[in-house]
């Protein structure tokens, strides 16, 4: 078993850019929020599109900065309930979107969110970035538990959590009152988990197949 495998991720400092990073993945790293971001999140954020099923999108500028800020402060609540990231590209820097994990009172089960600038959409970013963040939760974090929802019609978002190896849980049916593209009304929800015993066994099972190729 590999060094990392029993570690999950180590937490380091980019002292170039004062960003604490997280993780890094092929494409991607991802870090802490910063007072820098405003424009990064900003260009995501107010695009209608992107916003589709969330509740308080599209964002005006002082709600893009109420989201700056309230990431900020998450960072030194104690204890430590929302783990809310930005992703980058390696290459270059470029804010992507963002990844979060919004854990529990038992602090041992997190819901598992994610949100990509539309000019990036389409090349496995999301699912990347997701997946670092299940290994991040179950082996820095310990949880025991990770779920991920979606609007019943948010395909897209449920393609990722299908491709990061998430079980569906099951469907509700005109069971969220949600504001999609700007109307409040009745929908359905999707649900799907992982279990941290299923993502070491998941694990493992990659470790092994790359030491016998």
């Amino acid at each position: 078993m590999s060094e990392e495998f029993e570690k999950g991720f180590d937490i380091e400092l980019d002292e170039t850019e004062i960003d604490f990073v997280l993780f890094e993945t092929e494409r991607l790293y991802v870090r802490e929020y910063n007072i820098g971001d405003f424009e990064a999140v900003k260009a995501y954020a107010t695009d209608a599109e992107v916003t589709a099923y969330l509740p308080w999108g599209p964002a005006d500028d002082e709600l893009v900065k109420k989201i700056v800020d309230s990431r900020l402060k998450s960072q030194i609540e104690q204890p430590r309930t929302r783990y809310e990231f930005i992703v980058c590209l390696k290459d270059s820097g470029e804010t992507v979107g963002a990844v979060g994990l919004h854990l529990g009172s038992d602090l041992k089960q997190g819901d598992l969110g994610f949100i990509f600038n539309r000019r990036f959409w389409g090349r496995g970013y999301a699912s990347e970035a997701a997946k670092g963040m299940l290994r991040f939760g179950f082996m820095n974090l310990d949880l025991h538990r990770i779920t991920a929802k979606c609007d019943s019609e948010n395909l897209p978002s449920e393609a990722v959590m299908k491709r990061i190896g998430m079980r569906k849980e099951g469907e509700t049916r005109s069971s969220v009152f949600a504001k999609v593209r700007g109307v409040f009304q009745w929908r359905g929800e999707k649900q799907y988990a992982m279990l941290q015993k299923e993502f070491l066994n998941r694990l493992f099972d990659e470790e092994n197949a790359r030491r016998t190729d």
